[in-house]
C-alpha cells in the first residue's frame, strides 16, 4: 500500500488527502432458481358425443362468453396495491388495470436512397457507421481531400449526431416525444444556455446519392441500409436495407469500420420489452419511444435498471423532469453503491447521497431474475424473496459489439475486451481501419484497451481519416481521451486513463470543500453521524417504499456507509471516511503498481490539460504535490 502523510503541508493548504486500496471477500453468486414443478398428468377424455351437437354447443358457448366478457368488462383503474410478501420490496406503483394488448412499434421509414440501385457502385472511402466517429473521419478525409467521394452507411434513419445530450439535455425539453422523432429540427440548451442542434450538420451539408454515383465529390449517408460483410482482398462490402428486402455491393479503396455498440438489454427482462414497457436508450428513436410512455398520464413509477454512467446520468435527469408529476424515479443496481465500479467508496457514497436530493430511490443488492405482466402491472422478480413492481423499465446495464460483421468479414476480435483489434494507427487490415466503440486499439502507455466514450469516438474518428487520407506515413493513436458526466446542476466530473475502483486510488480534497463530519468523529463524539441524521429527516419528509408491509426511508441504505473503510487524512489524525462525507472540489489520482494510469476531477473544470501531463508521466514521489498543480482552492 502507498501511504501519503504530510501532516505541515495539510496544516499549511488545509487539504484533505484519501487513499483506498480495494480488498474484501468476494460475493458468491445467488443459487439458481428451483426448477418448475412436473406438469400435471392430463385429464381423461371426454365422452364421445355427437360431432353436430357438440359443435353447435361450442359455437353458442364462445358467442355467449364474448357477449357477457364486452359486457361486464371493467374500465381500467387507477389505485395503488402493494403485496405483502416476506422479505418483499416494492417500489411504490401504481398499478391500474390495462388491456395487456401488444404494443406495436412505429412502421419504420423507409431507407436513404430508397432503391438499391440508386447506392454508388464504387466509393473511395467507405465509412460503416452513422456515429461520432464515423463523422469525424468523414471530416478528417475531407479536410484532407477536399476532391474525395466518401460514402457512410448507417442503420439509423438519423443523420449523425451526437449522444450525449441523448441521457441529459434532451430531458429538460418540452415536446420530448413528437420532437425526438424529427431529429432534423431538434435543439437542446447547453450548458450556457445556448441552443444548438442535435444534429452535427443539417442535410445540405451531404451529397445526393445519385451525385456520388456519378463520382462526384462529397460525402453522402446511406440511411437504413446496414454493412453485413466487408471483403478486405476484393474491397467489397455487401449492404442491405434495415428491412432485409433489398441487397447491394459497394466497391471501395479504403473503407473505416465504425458501426459502434448497441444497448445490451437483460433477457430476464424480454417480457417487459415485449410489451413496450422496458426500454433502452442508445439512439433518438429510443428517447422518442420512451419520453411517449413517460407522458401515459397513468405512469406513476419509473424504475431504471443499472449503476453505472448512463444509468445515474439517466435517473437524475427523469427525477428532474417527472418531479412536478409526482412521478418517482427509483434506481436499481447489484452494488452496494452507485457507480462503485469507477468511484472510490466516498465519492460512490456522495453520489448516492446526491441522486437522493434529487429525488431517485435507491435500491442497491438488486439483481433481477425475471418479470411478468399481471392484470396490467409489471412484477419484477429478484434474486432474494419478494418482487419489485413499476409502469416503466429503462435498462442502463451496459453496451455490447455486434460482432456478426467481424464474423462475417473475418475480422480479428478481443476475446476479453470484445471489439475488433487493430494497431496503434487504428489499422485493422490492409486498406481497413476501425475507430470509435467498436475499436480495440493499442495505448502505447496503457496497453490494450477499448473505450466507449464522445471523445474518443471523436478523436480516434479523426485519426482515422487522416491515415486513411494521407499519403505521408501513418500517426500512432497517442491522444488521451476524456470523459464527463453530470449529476443534476450541481455536481459534475471528468476522468481521463483508466477509471477503475478495483485500482488503488488516491483522492486530494480542498479542506473546505468537505463537510466537517471529521471534527465531530476526531473528537470522539457520540452524536448521530450525518448520514444517519439525513437518513431521519429523509424519512420525515420523502415517501416511503414498502419492504415486507413496513416502511422505509428511501435513504435509509445510506447509514450502512457510516462504516470505516478509508482512512482520512487531516493534519495528521487520522478519522473514517464515508460517514456522509460532502465532496465539493477535488482530485483523484488511480494507481497501478505506484504509476498514475487514471486521473479524475471532482467538480474541477478545466484542468484536463494538467491530467494528460500527468498520465503521461505516470510516476511520482509525491501525489499531495502533484495535486497542487490542480489549483485546488481556486473555484471556477
Amino acid at each position: 500500500m502507498i501511504s501519503y502523510k504530510h501532516t505541515r503541508k495539510l496544516r499549511k493548504y488545509r487539504t484533505t488527502v484519501l487513499t483506498h486500496d480495494v480488498g474484501g471477500p468476494a460475493t458468491s453468486a445467488p443459487p439458481p432458481p428451483a426448477p418448475p414443478p412436473p406438469a400435471a398428468a392430463p385429464p381423461p377424455p371426454p365422452p364421445r358425443r355427437s360431432y353436430a351437437i357438440l359443435t353447435a354447443l361450442t359455437f353458442a358457448a364462445s358467442v355467449g362468453g364474448v357477449y357477457l366478457y364486452r359486457r361486464m368488462k371493467p374500465e381500467p383503474l387507477e389505485e395503488t396495491v402493494t403485496v405483502s410478501v416476506p422479505g418483499s420490496v416494492t417500489v411504490c406503483v401504481s398499478t391500474e388495470t390495462r388491456g395487456e394488448r401488444a404494443v406495436t412499434d412505429e412502421a419504420a421509414p423507409e431507407p436513404v436512397p430508397a432503391l438499391a440501385e440508386q447506392l454508388p457502385a464504387h466509393a473511395q472511402y467507405l465509412v460503416v457507421g452513422g456515429g461520432t466517429a464515423a463523422f469525424a473521419a468523414m471530416r478528417a478525409i475531407r479536410s484532407a481531400r477536399p476532391d474525395a467521394q466518401v460514402l457512410l452507411v448507417s442503420a439509423e434513419h438519423a443523420l449523425p449526431y451526437m449522444r450525449p445530450p441523448l441521457s441529459k439535455e434532451l430531458w429538460r425539453e418540452e415536446e420530448l416525444a413528437a420532437r425526438a422523432a424529427h431529429p432534423d429540427s431538434l435543439t437542446f440548451a447547453q450548458w450556457n444556455g445556448r441552443r444548438r442542434s442535435v444534429l452535427y450538420e443539417p442535410g445540405a451539408f451531404y451529397t445526393s446519392a445519385e451525385r456520388l454515383r456519378e463520382a462526384g465529390a462529397g460525402a453522402g449517408v446511406a440511411r437504413g441500409w446496414r454493412v453485413t460483410r466487408v471483403d478486405a482482398e476484393r474491397r467489397r462490402a455487401d449492404l442491405e436495407d434495415a428491412a432485409g428486402g433489398q441487397r447491394a455491393s459497394v466497391t471501395f479503396d479504403k473503407c473505416l469500420l465504425a458501426p459502434g455498440v448497441r444497448a445490451r438489454r437483460l433477457p430476464q427482462l424480454r417480457a417487459a420489452a415485449a410489451a413496450g414497457r422496458s426500454f433502452a436508450v442508445r439512439e433518438l428513436r429510443d428517447v422518442a419511444r420512451l419520453a411517449r410512455a413517460l407522458d401515459d398520464p397513468r405512469v406513476r413509477t419509473v424504475a431504471v435498471v443499472g449503476g453505472g454512467l448512463l444509468a445515474t446520468e439517466l435517473a437524475a435527469a427523469l427525477a428532474d423532469r417527472l418531479r412536478s408529476r409526482g412521478v418517482r424515479v427509483a434506481l436499481l443496481y447489484r452494488e452496494r453503491r452507485p457507480l462503485e465500479h469507477v468511484l472510490p467508496p466516498y465519492l460512490a457514497a456522495d453520489a448516492g447521497r446526491r441522486l437522493q436530493e434529487l429525488g431517485v430511490a435507491l435500491l442497491p443488492d438488486t439483481e433481477l431474475t425475471g418479470c411478468r405482466l399481471e392484470h396490467g402491472a409489471l412484477r419484477l422478480a429478484t434474486s432474494g424473496p419478494g418482487e419489485l413492481r413499476a409502469d416503466v423499465l429503462v435498462e442502463c446495464v451496459g453496451s455490447e459489439l455486434d460482432e456478426g460483421l467481424a464474423r462475417a468479414s473475418r475480422l480479428e476480435t478481443h476475446p476479453a475486451l470484445g471489439g475488433l483489434l487493430v494497431n496503434a494507427e487504428l489499422q485493422a487490415r490492409d486498406g481497413v481501419w476501425a475507430a470509435g466503440d467498436a475499436a480495440c486499439f493499442y495505448d502505447e502507455l496503457l496497453g490494450r484497451r477499448r473505450v466507449e466514450h464522445h471523445d474518443h469516438a471523436v478523436l480516434s474518428g479523426r485519426l482515422a481519416g487522416e491515415n486513411m487520407a494521407a499519403a505521408a506515413p501513418a500517426r500512432a493513436y497517442r491522444h488521451q481521451s476524456m470523459f464527463w458526466s453530470d449529476l443534476g446542476t450541481r455536481l459534475g466530473y471528468e476522468a481521463i486513463g483508466i477509471i477503475d475502483s478495483s485500482l488503488q486510488t488516491v483522492g486530494v480534497f480542498c479542506e473546505d470543500a468537505v463537510s466537517d463530519v471529521k471534527v465531530e468523529v476526531a473528537a470522539g463524539a457520540t452524536a448521530k453521524t450525518p448520514a444517519a441524521a439525513e437518513a431521519e429527516s429523509t424519512a420525515e419528509s420523502q415517501e416511503m417504499i414498502e419492504v415486507e408491509g413496513s416502511a422505509r426511508p428511501e435513504a435509509a441504505w445510506t447509514e450502512s456507509t457510516a462504516e470505516p473503510q478509508d482512512k482520512l487524512e487531516v493534519e495528521g489524525s487520522a478519522v473514517a471516511a464515508g460517514s456522509g462525507e460532502r465532496y465539493e472540489r477535488g482530485v483523484v489520482f488511480y494507481l497501478r503498481e505506484r504509476r498514475v494510469v487514471g486521473v479524475l476531477l471532482w467538480n474541477l473544470f478545466n484542468r484536463m490539460h494538467v491530467a494528460r501531463q500527468v498520465l503521461s508521466q505516470g510516476e511520482f514521489e509525491d501525489l499531495f504535490e502533484v495535486a497542487k498543480l490542480f489549483s485546488l482552492h481556486e473555484e471556477d
